[in-house]
């Protein structure tokens, strides 16, 4: 059996990347014997496996390498455009497998890989969404295109936990209908999430509501990051992480805030690291560069520490977190692995999956949006946090085991989709 997980990201994402070793734990659980791909955002020469899984590329990383030109970058998207015409054709999906030893070798093996699997599935994640411009048009595209020459296969597709939309056109929502409308099961990790299918056209029994994959994902990692750190038994450690994501202005002003409630937190003698949930090179977003401007905006504290490590993995980090004793966090998969280690988190909503979950969970009001945080909005809440943290972990204790119950059912859901 072949199953081929497609659009995964890159390593340098933390979110993401326990995403994916969650996706291959649960396909390997589900399907003992299956032989596992991974057609994701990495190159294959330089990532040529993860998690025992091989990487073959995928034609979206080969149309959007930033290392090629533009104008090679240009060639490359117009013939994935002509590979589309083809598997279009009545008999596409065979000519075009006649023929793809002539295409790139990225191209070629994702679209051989995802034609001729027994399971083709998307990982979860957050990236299933669009603005109103022709580059989401694109990216929407891109995305569902191994699912579609999947499906024209006749492979069946499974979507897992994920968070979806907007889709503001309505060529999007023409897009997500056609391809995730013919899935076996598209798994929305919150209720807003099912609405934005809906208003594309896709609803039961095709959507089904799920949990994020990334409560159930183990560490693997035993560093002792406190002794690392420096920091003093029975200290008080906040963790902070923070993006880039605004607008130049606004982004300023959420960067200052946060400053405020980090001086904040050493004034009230606590050790406090600035973390990089992500360092990827696509597009520069990298959580590094915003933590050093917020480092500066703070200035020089014993007590402060800003980790500039882009070697430290999904693993690492996620033991990072649960050596915390308090969160604030901005990517969610920070407070994801910070509330599975029973650690009081809050978060600054970027997206609608921060309140979503949170509301799953009865935290709602641990969270406050990102566009609001300026000035000293965040210190009430930081103090709050630390005041009420006894009873935040007696709530997590209560509330997180049958949550992330639901979360390691995606297997048998995985199972019943061969069936289909």
């Amino acid at each position: 059996m072949k199953v081929v997980i497609v659009n995964a990201f890159e390593r340098g994402n933390r979110g993401d990347a326990a995403l994916l070793s969650v996706a291959v734990q649960q396909v390997q659980e589900a399907f003992p014997d299956a032989r596992v791909l991974v057609a994701g955002f990495e190159h294959p020469y330089r990532w040529p496996e993860f998690d025992g899984a091989r990487n073959i590329g995928s034609i979206r990383r080969y149309a959007g390498d930033e290392a090629a030109s533009r104008p090679a970058r240009v060639l490359r998207k117009l013939l994935v455009l002509a590979l589309v015409a083809v598997a279009a054709l009545p008999l596409g999906v065979r000519i075009v497998r006649a023929f793809a030893g002539l295409l790139p070798r990225e191209i070629r093996d994702e679209t051989r890989a995802v034609t001729e699997a027994d399971l083709v599935m998307a990982p979860g994640g957050g990236f299933l969404n669009a603005r109103a411009d022709l580059p989401s048009d694109l990216n929407i595209a891109f995305l569902l295109l191994p699912l579609w020459l999947a499906q024209r296969a006749g492979v069946p597709t499974v979507l897992g936990p994920q968070s979806y939309g907007p889709f503001p056109r309505r060529r999007q929502r023409l897009m997500v209908r056609r391809v995730v409308g013919r899935a076996a099961v598209a798994v929305a990790r919150e209720d807003i999430s099912v609405t934005r299918l809906a208003e594309a056209g896709v609803t039961a029994p095709t959507v089904e509501r799920g949990v994020d994959s990334a409560f159930v994902f183990r560490g693997g990692s035993r560093r002792p990051w406190r002794a690392e750190l420096g920091v003093p038994a029975g200290a008080p450690l906040v963790l902070v992480t923070a993006r880039r994501h605004l607008a130049p202005e606004p982004q300023a002003a959420y960067e200052e805030a946060v400053a405020a409630a980090v001086r904040h937190l050493l004034e009230r003698s606590c050790h406090v690291a600035l973390v990089p949930q992500v360092t990827c090179s696509f597009q520069a977003d990298d959580d590094r560069l915003v933590n050093m401007r917020i480092a500066e905006l703070v200035g020089s504290h014993r007590q402060l520490r800003v980790l500039d490590d882009a070697g430290i993995d999904h693993h690492d980090v996620h033991a990072l977190y649960g050596a915390a004793d308090f969160i604030l966090g901005t990517r969610f998969h920070s407070v994801i692995f910070g509330l599975t280690a029973g650690v009081p988190c809050a978060a600054v909503e970027y997206d609608h999956k921060t309140r979503g979950i949170m509301r799953d969970l009865g935290l709602e009001e641990w969270v406050i949006r990102m566009s609001d945080v300026r000035g000293t909005a965040l210190i009430p809440l930081v103090d709050r946090l630390l005041a009420d943290g006894e009873e935040y972990r007696k709530h997590l204790a209560a509330v997180l085991p049958a949550y992330a119950e639901r979360a390691a059912g995606f297997v048998p859901v995985l199972r019943a989709a061969v069936g289909r």
